[in-house]
């Protein structure tokens, strides 16, 4: 089974790594870092999720998500 790993940034600089997660826990551990009470309070800088091969499946900066990309935020060149 794949395991991610959510590295946390504060604004005070300081960091956090969260043990392992598998999938299903994804949608609540996103849920939390980007809507919960650390984060409506600004502590949190930047949320990063990554698989067991280092790639980011999730970045969020400053409670906006980064990657992935919002389809509906594209716009047509």
């Amino acid at each position: 089974m794949e395991t991610f790993t959510t590295h946390i940034t504060f604004t005070s600089g300081d960091t956090h790594k969260e043990d392992p997660i598998t999938a299903d826990k994804l949608g609540s551990t996103i849920t939390r870092l980007v809507r919960g009470p650390a984060a409506m309070m600004g502590m949190i800088k930047e949320v990063k999720i990554v698989d067991g091969w280092d790639c980011i499946v999730f970045l969020a900066r400053d409670n906006k998500v980064v990657f992935p990309p919002n389809p509906a935020e594209k716009t047509e060149k």
